[in-house]
């Protein structure tokens, strides 16, 4: 459970890192050149391959896991130096990034997430433009959507950090309204993600108990028919089983029934 958690950390701060430099303008800054990125297309194919070969060995079917795992063959493929597809191809590698993170992907992929971050992004959307349209040419620190879009997020995480502020009517109306409703947003966001990641990793443990009852109920039906062929140790076998499935379930629905009433 430590060694997942920690590589989920990994996998979302890897995330987050390449997505900044993809986004970054390296013609300003001194430090982050075309070299640097090379550097680090390099290290993160490495990343890429000794992920994807270990998922590969530990596959029982390797032919059925190449082919449904194509994109994940692409996303390796070298082709930086090729500048018309330097873009591309770091585009699908942040992509197969997300693949490698069970909880990114799951949360790409999970209905209700999307739409608590399709009423985030709408808000912020919403203030971005508004305030953008009030205050630029009146304010000096509003000099592109880019800096409305920042002011939107400042404030609705309540940081505050005091370098963008609006001086027109209707903008300090807008950060009224994101003020009150920052802290329920980001409270929902924050509940959405922590419950995701418990469901996330509780899921295997329950998977595991569920494919033993399973077990344990294939294993009783066959004895069943075949009940007039059973030797004593069979049935005693069979009776034992049948006790160990009832105490299972019994256990299973008073949990379940604990949980629902916890919530």
């Amino acid at each position: 459970m430590f060694w997942r958690v920690l590589y989920e950390i990994f996998v979302i701060m890897l995330v987050i890192t390449y997505a900044i430099l993809l986004s970054a303008d390296f013609s300003v800054h001194p430090l982050l050149t075309d070299e640097v990125m090379d550097q680090v297309d390099l290290g993160l194919i490495s990343f890429l391959v000794v992920e994807y070969l270990i998922r590969l060995l530990r596959s029982k079917d390797k032919r059925k896991f190449i082919i449904s795992n194509w994109f994940d063959l692409v996303a390796m493929i070298p082709l930086d130096h090729y500048f018309y597809l330097a873009r591309f191809m770091r585009v699908m590698r942040l992509i197969r990034i997300l693949r490698a993170s069970p909880f990114l992907w799951s949360i790409v992929q999970s209905g209700s997430m999307r739409r608590v971050f399709g009423v985030v992004s709408m808000i912020m959307l919403w203030s971005s433009l508004a305030i953008y349209l009030l205050e630029y040419g009146v304010n000096d620190n509003i000099n592109s959507f880019g800096d409305a879009l920042w002011w939107s997020v400042v404030t609705t995480t309540t940081v505050g950090y005091g370098d963008i502020s609006p001086v027109t009517p209707g903008g300090r109306i807008m950060a009224t309204i994101l003020m009150l409703t920052g802290i329920g947003m980001l409270g929902a966001l924050t509940a959405n993600f922590a419950t995701h990641w418990t469901e996330l990793h509780d899921k295997k443990p329950r998977n595991d108990q569920d494919r033993l009852t399973q077990e344990l109920s294939k294993q009783a039906i066959r004895h069943i028919q075949e009940i007039d062929q059973l030797t004593e140790t069979e049935y005693e076998t069979l009776k034992e089983t049948v006790d160990l499935l009832y105490r299972r379930t019994r256990k299973e629905q008073m949990d379940k029934q604990k949980n629902e009433e916890d919530r």
